[in-house]
């Protein structure tokens, strides 16, 4: 993936690698990954061509090595064409991924990636507006990976956190925002400024929620990692 700043709808955009870390240093992460699935491969190439917001590859393989040590119920914010959901739901084995998704276009090219791929028995889409749909989920979930619109992450962690086990994980991406989000206040971003804004408002909540163990972490667009802690 080329290297440079995401495009001002960001929501909108496609999966635009990110400039938090040196050229250098995101060049050789780039040239050390392994080869991917040939639909895994097509999903890259569709949100490429198609400018589909994907995450990064490193963001998509920790979510996947986490899935892997934890086999957990999975409850993902945000399918898209399914390209977070197929790494995560490629590790699980008595657990699954339940994922949702606004757009029903985007819906059917997911479910179409999972049908290929081989795990669609691991996957549970469900279309509508997040904050509509999360109330109607059973649970309890072991993970919570959040990736939809951006200025509505907060109300989506809100809605979902009577869902999570005691001990449950949150992953939240585009935290950083290709690093706009530590610019000085008045300096124009590439992220519409209620993104940016929001984004740091979380970044501050998860390090200082009593509710939750987390950090931030420069991965794929800055990732939020925290364990419930009550």
């Amino acid at each position: 993936m080329r290297l440079q700043r995401a495009g001002p709808t960001r929501s909108q955009a496609g999966p635009l690698t990110v400039t938090i870390l040196s050229d250098h240093v995101a060049r050789y992460l780039a040239a050390i990954r392994p080869e991917r699935s040939p639909v895994m491969a097509e999903m890259e190439a569709l949100a490429e061509r198609d400018r589909v917001p994907i995450v990064h590859w490193e963001t998509g393989r920790l979510l996947a090595a986490l899935c892997r040590a934890l086999d957990p119920v999975v409850l993902e914010v945000g399918t898209a064409i399914g390209y977070s959901t197929l790494h995560m739901a490629e590790q699980v084995e008595r657990g699954r991924v339940v994922t949702l998704e606004l757009d029903p276009s985007r819906a059917a090219q997911a479910r179409d990636f999972f049908a290929r791929a081989g795990v669609a028995e691991r996957v549970e889409l469900i279309e509508g507006d997040a904050r509509e749909t999360i109330a109607s989920l059973p649970g309890p979930f072991d993970l919570l990976f959040v990736d939809a619109a951006k200025t509505e992450y907060a109300d989506y962690i809100e809605l979902a956190l009577p869902k999570l086990t005691d001990r449950a994980l949150l992953v939240i991406d585009n935290l950083l925002m290709s690093g706009d989000v530590a610019l000085p206040p008045d300096e124009p971003t590439s992220w519409s400024a209620d993104s940016v804004a929001a984004a740091r408002a979380l970044n501050l909540d998860l390090l200082n929620d009593e509710r939750w163990v987390g950090c931030v972490l420069p991965v794929g667009d800055g990732i939020g990692l925290a364990a419930r802690s009550r």
